[in-house]
């Protein structure tokens, strides 16, 4: 804005010297209609100078706008997956089946409670005798569970609103763009865990806008900025459920 304020001043000066100028030099009678020409060449210049300041600014609001609505549904995503992991140990591979989750399904309100046991076995491998108090023999430590009670995964994790039903589509007024999520799994260790990622595509968000801002942002870097052509959240070949997005956007922890 002060950027935009100096140019502003500087384009006044400039016509009021050129106005004087001919008002000193140019005879009577062209004054008045060389006057018009260069006050109106002026307020020209000075709409090209506000126009190529603000259109960036603009550019920035409107993007900013969009991708908060964006990440929400993202964190979304995120939240209704790890639920379904919780259940079923993997991730679901198709929306209907997060939604079908979301409405059906129910988490266990589960206690956990840390003690030590004999451990028989052991006693028994080095030959040791213990009454019942198990004095003078080992212990071993274990984890006693005992489920109180359950609890509907839409109260658990979308109480009070209905976003769920659309987590495969970003809404912003009238433009509407379909996110695409895949599933798949790794070997770590010998080990097979699940992983997904979920993307939406930055050029059908922006649709619209000015394109080259925008293609200006299909190549920006900067850790304060959504690197590349789309919003992802996840990895089909790391095990992370990190997104591309800075904290300014929403959570990515």
């Amino acid at each position: 804005m002060l950027l935009l304020i100096l140019y502003v001043i500087i384009t006044g000066l400039v016509a009021v010297g050129l106005v004087k100028l001919i008002d000193k030099f140019l005879p009577s009678g062209a004054r008045i209609v060389v006057s018009i020409l260069l006050w109106a060449a002026t307020f020209f210049l000075g709409y090209l100078i506000y126009n190529s300041i603000m259109k960036p600014i603009e550019f920035d609001k409107a993007k900013n706008d969009r991708y908060k609505v964006a990440v929400q549904k993202m964190i979304d995503i995120k939240k209704a997956q790890l639920g379904y992991k919780t259940v079923y140990g993997e991730y679901a591979d198709s929306f209907d089946k997060l939604v079908k989750f979301i409405e059906t399904d129910k988490f266990a309100i589960v206690t956990r409670k840390d003690t030590a046991v004999i451990d028989v076995v052991k006693n028994k491998a080095f030959g040791i005798i213990t009454d019942a108090t198990g004095k003078g023999g080992f212990y071993k430590d274990i984890i006693i569970k005992d489920t109180l009670g359950y609890v509907t995964v839409k109260d658990s994790l979308f109480k009070d609103n209905d976003r769920y039903k659309h987590l495969g589509l970003v809404k912003f007024k009238e433009i509407e763009v379909p996110v695409e999520m895949k599933t798949s799994f790794v070997i770590r260790n010998e080990t097979k865990l699940p992983v997904f990622q979920a993307t939406i595509d930055k050029n059908a968000l922006l649709e619209g806008l000015d394109e080259d801002l925008l293609a200006q942002e299909n190549k920006v870097e900067d850790i304060n900025e959504i690197n590349g052509d789309k919003i992802t959240l996840g990895s089909l070949v790391e095990i992370t459920l990190t997104g591309n997005w800075p904290k300014r956007y929403g959570n990515n922890d």
